[in-house]
């Protein structure tokens, strides 16, 4: 299993152009900007619904209150940004950097197989919610879906490797 470092890993979406110079607001798909590397030192590419990808600079990148506004090489006014709408941005695996032992991006956890202390399958991380204290895997199986803290007391192994989530609770404990 395991991801390949040229594996293109969305980082987030832009979402609408701020003001007339051609900036456009970016929605990063991580809570910690620091997971974030610095997107003007390589290309990005960016893609919308099922047109092909596209090559693209980011030429600076600023905070402004809440938001993230980037600028684009060729992006010079309103209707360039406005076209951007909607794109998601991608940048190869190889860009970030490794993380501690034990510490995980978010795309190396999604899509796990999660399985309960006696073996038994309780589906895949289907997404992960950020809290202020620590993170949830939201688990699916088909319908079913189950919100397990991601707390040492709760999550005995991850191995991205195989593609395991295994946890040190039996699964009528998390009905």
């Amino acid at each position: 299993m395991g991801i390949s470092p040229d594996t293109l890993i969305a980082v987030g979406r832009l979402t609408k152009p701020h003001g007339i110079k051609g900036e456009i607001v970016f929605l990063p798909y991580m809570y910690d900007l620091e997971l974030l590397p610095d997107l003007t030192t390589h290309p990005v590419t960016l893609q919308q619904d099922a047109t092909a990808p596209k090559i693209y600079t980011v030429t600076s990148w600023r905070q402004f209150h809440n938001k993230i506004l980037l600028r684009f090489a060729h992006c010079h006014d309103l209707t360039q940004a406005t076209a951007l709408r909607g794109c998601e941005v991608f940048i190869p695996r190889l860009r970030f950097p490794p993380l501690p032992e034990g510490q995980f991006y978010w795309f190396e956890v999604e899509g796990l197989a999660v399985y309960a202390a006696d073996g038994s399958s309780l589906g895949h991380i289907a997404e992960i919610i950020y809290t202020g204290s620590n993170d949830v895997y939201v688990v699916r199986h088909d319908s079913d879906e189950l919100l397990v803290p991601a707390l040492k007391s709760v999550i005995r192994t991850i191995d991205v490797s195989r593609g395991e989530v295994h946890l040190h609770v039996a699964p009528d404990l998390l009905v």
